[in-house]
């Protein structure tokens, strides 16, 4: 076992490097709300292209892995995890990480790179996290973890990396064998899927442009809009500021085909940002009708102006409001400035439809739990607590967009998330209160692929352990003449 003493840390040295953009925002995301992929965005351009590929597998792998990772360092270390100094902490983790679940990497340079991240910290420290790292790579063989007959949940727990609480909600919901599949599911990196512009082209017409120009792809089989990428090393191409395509996993494309909105019709997006199902809602409309997409966020809603800009839609009308004060009459009440033509947001002409919209789309705020491969950190952000709050609001905004449907609309509730309290538990209860809507079912709306993705009530569900699908969850309900 190994010790360290409590000591000042030395002036900070940094040199950017994989390693050191992977340590940098694994620091910030443990020590503020900053989510990683936002952070690595902003960091990957200042890297050389050969280091980008390591900085994004160190900073994701050891989030997906970080619960079996700190198991192995207590097991070597007498300061637990919980008690470690976070650059020190942060440094053992892209060590053991590379040790323990990287290939290509030689032990003696995780170790030492490690050891000089700590050095440009806290010199004096460098001795305890070489000594840390040595030991765990000698006792390897020898480390004990949780028996699954015994504690099953904390087995999970550590052996698939995602927190108890959790693991213990999956357990119950959906037994041991399924729980287990889920949080390996969600280590496992999420293909790479992206939405065609069919106001440009085909997604015939635009898969055989990708092959040419040396993408490996298919046609991905529950949206029609949609392809993906066959190799990994793919991704790194793809441009998100292309206008013949728009980065979106697959299972959120068909998410504005149970909306279904036809050409002219008058759609309301109430939580738009960032632009995906905005968009993609547009291109279904042949760019034809009226799209209102609101978001409180002036910042987020400007990626929807940016978004319909890129990919040449002009029926979105951007409006930046919280929701819930949204009020169906001549002149918008609740927007407190007047149109800012400098960035494009508010309303253009100050009107809404008073006899209501042919379709709302409640993309709800969530607790995300569904797209963990592509956010592991909201493992660690997340908490019981938070699931019943959001469930309270996610009710509150379903309740009250409701009645900007107008009679014979529909009105789809969606969120990323698995949990019940979210999803099931949020429809039945509107339901009880609003009888007139009904529930369409999603398998007669959708093509004859998505039949397996409907469950006997008819709600859309896909799981990332049984379709390779982000976890989503949405119904469609509409509103009786």
């Amino acid at each position: 076992m190994v010790d360290y003493a409590d000591m000042k840390k030395a002036p900070s040295n940094k040199k950017l490097s994989a390693r050191r953009v992977a340590f940098d925002i694994l620091r910030r995301v443990d020590e503020t709300d900053a989510y990683a992929d936002i952070l690595l965005a902003r960091e990957l351009p200042r890297l050389e292209s050969i280091d980008r590929g390591l900085a994004t597998e160190l900073l994701y792998g050891v989030l997906r892995w970080r619960i079996k990772v700190d198991w192995i360092i207590d097991s070597f270390s007498n300061i637990k995890t919980t008690k470690l100094d976070e650059s020190v902490l942060t440094a053992l983790r892209l060590g053991i990480y590379q040790m323990f679940f990287l290939t290509k990497i030689p032990v003696h340079s995780a170790v030492s790179e490690s050891v000089e991240l700590i050095k440009a910290e806290n010199p004096r420290l460098a001795g305890f996290v070489n000594a840390v790292l040595r030991s765990s790579d000698r006792g390897r063989e020898a480390i004990n973890f949780p028996s699954i007959k015994r504690e099953p949940v904390k087995y999970i727990s550590v052996l698939f990396s995602h927190p108890e609480w959790m693991v213990e909600r999956w357990i119950e919901s959906m037994g041991v064998k399924d729980a287990i599949a889920l949080c390996q599911a969600n280590l496992r990196p999420a293909r790479k899927n992206l939405r065609v512009n069919t106001l440009r082209a085909t997604r015939e017409e635009l898969l055989e442009e990708l092959k040419e120009e040396g993408f490996d792809l298919e046609l991905t089989e529950f949206s029609p809009d949609g392809l993906c990428l066959l190799k990994k090393n793919n991704a790194k191409r793809l441009l998100p500021d292309d206008a013949r395509y728009y980065i979106q996993d697959e299972a959120s494309q068909l998410v504005a085909h149970l909306v279904a909105p036809k050409p002219g019709e008058v759609i309301l997006d109430a939580c738009a940002a960032p632009g995906g199902k905005t968009t993609h809602m547009a291109e279904l409309m042949g760019n034809d009708g009226r799209i209102y997409a609101t978001d409180k966020h002036r910042a987020r809603l400007k990626s929807v102006v940016n978004a319909a800009k890129r990919l040449g839609v002009n029926i979105i009308t951007p409006v930046a409001i919280d929701a819930m004060k949204l009020r169906l009459q001549p002149k918008l009440k609740g927007v407190d400035t007047p149109v800012n033509t400098q960035d494009g947001l508010g309303l253009n002409d100050g009107l809404i439809p008073e006899e209501g919209f042919d379709g709302v789309l409640v993309d709800a705020p969530c607790s995300g739990l569904g797209v963990l491969r592509r956010t592991p950190d909201i493992k660690y952000k997340r908490t019981l607590r938070d699931i019943k709050d959001l469930a309270k609001t996610q009710l509150e905004l379903l309740t009250f967009l409701a009645g900007f449907v107008k009679e014979g609309g529909r009105l789809v509730y969606s969120v990323c998330t698995l949990e019940r309290e979210e999803t099931d538990m949020v429809v039945d209860k509107f339901l009880e209160s609003n009888a007139d809507f009904t529930v369409d079912r999603a398998d007669e709306v959708l093509s004859d692929n998505c039949k397996r993705l409907v469950d006997s009530e008819g709600r859309l569900r896909t799981l990332p352990s049984r379709d390779d699908l982000d976890g989503f969850f949405a119904v469609r309900l509409s509103r009786k003449n």
